[in-house]
């Protein structure tokens, strides 16, 4: 199981080639790409989060995937499910993806995950 800081290591450095996007999360992006009153509209919105943003938590799900939370607008953060696998290379499969109050990470079990 990998670390906040882990995980921010790996997908920062991550090249184009390295992520893979399944089928569901590409038709979840159009549909929950509206977070607060931010809008992600494509791939290269993700990608630069990704790249240039520190999680502010993960849940480890089992399987080598990773539930990846981001804080877009201070009041919703980004979920993103994905699939990570580091070996020789690592290999980031993005799963899917959806909004979600801040407020659900942060009193999960009475306590800041």
């Amino acid at each position: 199981m990998l670390t906040v800081d882990e995980i921010y290591g790996l997908l920062s450095g991550l090249k184009d080639e390295d992520i893979k996007y399944a089928v569901h999360f590409l038709a979840r992006l159009k549909i929950r790409g509206q977070i607060g009153n931010v809008k992600l509209e494509d791939i290269e919105e993700i990608r630069k989060i990704l790249l240039n943003r520190c999680p502010v938590c993960i849940e480890y799900q089992g399987n080598d995937e990773y539930k990846v939370y981001y804080d877009i607008t201070g009041t919703h953060d980004l979920v993103i499910i994905m699939w990570l696998r580091v070996s020789t290379k690592t290999n980031v499969k993005l799963i899917t993806l959806y909004p979600q109050k801040i407020n659900r990470r942060l009193n999960k079990n009475g306590r800041q995950l």
